[in-house]
């Protein structure tokens, strides 16, 4: 059961999470009200991962395509087109989010460290085709490594912040932080759908995935709040700022700078993991078509991590929230 958490935890902690960019986009810039949107947020969240659990049990759904036939039953094949449509995004959302991953690994070993783009392109290639051919073992291994190490780290950085007198910033005059918070649910239920899937099997009682989604989400809002905490402590104009966690972290300490590279390291692997095991369990039929696709988007994202990302959060992210919303709707639906 831990490890199901785990795995539900470092898919949603992604590169975008532990920069404090996602916190300060959906969250922070509506002062006191964004901090009720995390909450919301988590609420939805939670609703949606047991709804999820819930029907693969109900159902024995063992990939994407078999969720979709159950939340959008076809009448005459009227809802056939739509259907592929709707898979198509998804996938697509997981395939971009593993690449952007990768670029996003390279990035940080270039401006921390000066190390070229290809050589770090390569090792997250590598080490992506070896933990995505070990299947969903790969997965609970790296979130069972990884993330306690980024838990303990965030909860650390956010008791230091409590020593720090900070002001919150003036909440918004209008309820767009209601929408912003429903974005940031709708498009996060994409990538932890297709995680969940697999998860059939190692969940035997409905109490069990009552558990896991409370302690998942108690565990995201902690730290999400932590985030929010650090972002308190930047005086500058964040909007400016593209990595404003790792910035309030310098800000605390030069240590606490050096952790918190472990912590976007952390979340950027666990996030391009489950990205892409949830895009190869959704296209592949069999395992030989799993191996395959596993080089072929292994070896492209070398190519791919050669560009930036710095734009996927403001960007990306609130368009597929927008797809996501029709997901997340289907499965609040769903009986």
């Amino acid at each position: 059961m831990l490890t199901c958490v785990l795995v539900i935890v470092g898919t949603i902690i992604g590169a975008g999470f532990a920069s404090g960019r996602e916190i300060y986009t959906f969250f922070y810039v509506y002062g006191i009200n964004g901090l009720i949107g995390i909450s919301l947020s988590i609420i939805i969240i939670g609703f949606v991962i047991y709804k999820i659990l819930k029907i693969i049990k109900k159902y024995n759904i063992n990939n994407y395509k078999e969720l979709l036939d159950v939340i959008l039953p076809k009448k005459e094949n009227k809802y056939i087109k739509f259907e592929n449509i709707l898979n198509f995004i998804i996938n697509l959302f997981l395939l971009t989010t593993f690449f952007i991953m990768c670029a996003g690994f390279s990035a940080y070993f270039y401006q921390e460290f000066g190390i070229s783009k290809i050589y770090s392109s390569i090792v997250i290639a590598i080490l992506s085709y070896i933990i995505l051919n070990k299947n969903m073992k790969g997965l609970f291994a790296l979130n069972s490594i990884l993330m306690p190490i980024v838990i303990m780290i965030l909860i650390i950085l956010g008791i230091k912040s409590l020593s720090v007198n900070n002001i919150l910033p003036e909440p918004a005059d209008n309820a767009i932080w209601i929408i912003q918070a429903v974005l940031y649910a709708s498009y996060n239920t994409i990538t932890i759908s297709s995680v969940l899937i697999p998860m059939n099997k190692n969940i035997k009682q409905k109490k069990d995935s009552i558990k896991i989604v409370i302690i998942s989400s108690i565990t995201i809002l902690i730290l999400g709040l932590i985030i929010f905490l650090l972002l308190l402590n930047i005086k500058e104009d964040i909007s400016k700022i593209e990595l404003p966690a790792v910035y309030a972290s310098r800000n605390i300490g030069k240590i606490y700078q050096y952790l918190y590279g472990i912590i976007i390291l952390g979340a950027i692997i666990t996030t391009a993991i489950s990205s892409a095991f949830g895009f190869l369990n959704n296209v592949s039929e069999n395992q030989k078509q799993y191996i395959l696709m596993n080089k072929l988007i292994c070896f492209i994202s070398i190519f791919v991590s050669l560009f930036g990302f710095s734009n996927l959060v403001n960007n990306l992210y609130p368009l597929f929230g927008i797809l996501g919303i029709i997901q997340l709707i289907l499965i609040i639906k769903c009986k």
